[in-house]
Order: structure tokens, then sequence, then C-alpha cells
């Protein structure tokens, strides 16, 4: 079922508009969401040190964790297993994506910390999900595990956040 969900979403990647879409999704917007996020921590939230460092250690304690699990897993990404040509080339192994761990995890945060724009920064996780398995770089359950890693690591962080 994995294989199947994948080609799914694969093939939309034959659509001009959504291949140019999910390459823009899995690249240059996560930087800018990241440099948004910054900004916005730095500048308007109300506990500036507090949001800045749940977010900054749940998005780097996701991705660390994220990347020791690819060391055990060794699934091979979808185009080196089904022979796909992927919309971009990734190095590495593919569970869990390092994508959505992060930006699980920064979602999560940003939910405890505001409900409103944790809604809107998780549909942002989700399309940039779905834009890895259609740039040909993950099966589904690469992104669903990524984003149960952010959501443990993110609940974690801010659980012992809010011990301190």
């Amino acid at each position: 079922m994995n294989t199947e969900i994948f080609y799914f979403f694969y093939n939309l990647s034959s659509i001009p508009f959504i291949a140019k879409l999910s390459l823009f999704l899995s690249y240059p917007f996560t930087y800018g969401v990241i440099f948004f996020l910054i900004v916005w921590v730095i500048f308007l939230s109300k506990r500036k040190m507090f949001n800045f460092s749940l977010l900054f250690l749940s998005g780097i304690f996701s991705w660390t964790t994220a990347a020791l699990l690819k060391l055990i897993f060794h699934i091979n990404r979808p185009f080196i297993a089904e022979g796909v040509i992927p919309l971009y080339k990734e190095t590495g192994f593919s569970m869990p994506s390092e994508h959505m761990a992060v930006f699980t995890a920064i979602a999560v945060s940003i939910f405890l910390i505001s409900k409103r724009a944790g809604i809107i920064f998780s549909i942002i996780a989700i399309l940039i999900g779905l834009s890895r398995i259609i740039i040909g770089v993950h099966y589904p359950l690469d992104i669903v595990v990524g984003a149960i890693v952010g959501l443990c690591v993110s609940l974690i962080i801010t659980k012992i956040f809010k011990k301190i």
C-alpha cells in the first residue's frame, strides 16, 4: 500500500504546475519559513527566549533523531527502489523524512504557543510532506514516521521546558 500511495502522489509530478510547486515547497519555501519563524519569534512573540529555545531545540532534536533513525532503518529512497526519476536527487536513506520531522516538531511547538499559528503551520508541514512524495524522494510511510518523530520530540522538549 505504501508503494501504491507513493505512485498516486508521484504521478502528480507529471503536471508541470504541481511539479514546480512541489519543488518550491520542498526547498526554497522551507528556508523562507524558517527565516520567517526566526523573525516572528525575535520580533513579534511575547516570550522571545522561551519560544526561540523551544522551536530551535524541537527542530534540532527532531532532525537529529530522524537522522539517527535513518542509519538504523536503511530504507532506500523511492527513486532507487522503484527506479522512478525524481524531480530532485537527494542523498542518504529515506525513512524517516527529516523535513517532516523538523516541520512537524516546529508545528507542534507553535501550536502550544499559539493555536491559530500552529494550525496554519501544521497545514504547511503537511504540504511540505506531500511535496516530498510528489518529487519522488520519500514514500508516504517516511512522511508519517517523520511526523511521529517530530510530534514525540516536540512533546518531550515541551514537557522538559514546562518543568524549567
